[in-house]
């Protein structure tokens, strides 16, 4: 009995100690505690007091007895005196230039008016005497080449005309004068049918709008395949068509058949007899 007494007295001092020793530790975190929240109490107060003093600043602006205290004479401001500002001077406005002076730009010389164009053609020799007429350029669909529009020297019941082939010379003028004609008409004989029977020596003779006649001697009569119609017959053709060199006319037609296609053309040059 007396062991189990002395134990039990033994348990209940150590249990005695424990709850001792663990008294200040809890007495500390209770100071602590009580510190924050007075410190928050007052952080709370503070800003309540200061939101308290903005909301009565800003109602008290708004109050006429604010500013003007009873007890204060009021600052009296003189009027302001209006100085009439002086009128500005306009300045001068700025002397614009003078325009600039328009010089009429040189008229384009004029191109010297052609010679009077070639109305009529003789040749005694073959028994002509026919009226020319001038003749425009086309260009061959066939070829692409240039050529001239010979189905305007036709006309329906009477003899077919002789054509100036546009672009080459007017009579008394330096160069190739190209007149044009057809060897047969449609059931007709055409005005330079018997142009290949000319020789050196015959005479041209052709008549300009006002009624000059210019005279011109026969120097070569050619005649020059065009079957192949190949660049070589080509260059042969061409050879009697330029349009520089002295004064003379070309007399043009086809040859050497009665029937199209005709295989020739016949070139007669005649130079111009002073």
């Amino acid at each position: 009995m007396e062991m189990g007494y002395n134990r039990s007295m033994r348990v209940g001092k150590l249990r005695g100690k424990a709850r001792s020793g663990s008294g200040p530790p809890r007495r500390a975190g209770r100071r602590v505690g009580d510190a924050f929240l007075v410190v928050g109490v007052l952080l709370v107060a503070a800003a309540a007091l200061y939101g308290a003093h903005a909301v009565l600043t800003n109602w008290l602006i708004r109050q006429d007895r604010y500013l003007p205290n009873g007890g204060v004479a009021r600052l009296l401001l003189p009027a302001p005196t209006l100085t009439p500002s002086s009128t500005p001077t306009a300045s001068p406005a700025p002397t614009a230039p003078p325009p600039p002076t328009l010089t009429a730009a040189p008229a384009p010389t004029p191109l010297p008016a052609p010679p009077p164009a070639p109305v009529q053609i003789q040749i005694p020799a073959i028994s002509v005497k026919q009226s020319i007429i001038a003749l425009p350029r086309t260009i061959d669909r066939k070829t692409g080449g240039w050529t001239w529009d010979t189905k305007k020297l036709f006309r329906s019941g009477r003899s077919d005309l002789v054509g100036h082939s546009q672009g080459s010379a007017y009579p008394g003028q330096k160069g190739n004068m190209i007149l044009v004609g057809h060897n047969f008409g449609y059931g007709y004989n055409g005005v330079f049918v018997h142009l290949g029977r000319l020789k050196a020596g015959n005479e041209v003779i052709v008549v300009n709008q006002t009624g000059q006649s210019f005279r011109y001697r026969v120097m070569t009569v050619d005649r020059v395949k065009w079957q192949t119609k190949s660049f070589a017959e080509l260059t042969q053709h061409l050879a009697f068509l330029t349009p520089g060199g002295p004064e003379r006319v070309t007399l043009v037609s086809c040859a050497g058949a009665e029937l199209e296609p005709f295989p020739e053309r016949v070139y007669v040059v005649a130079a111009r007899v002073q």
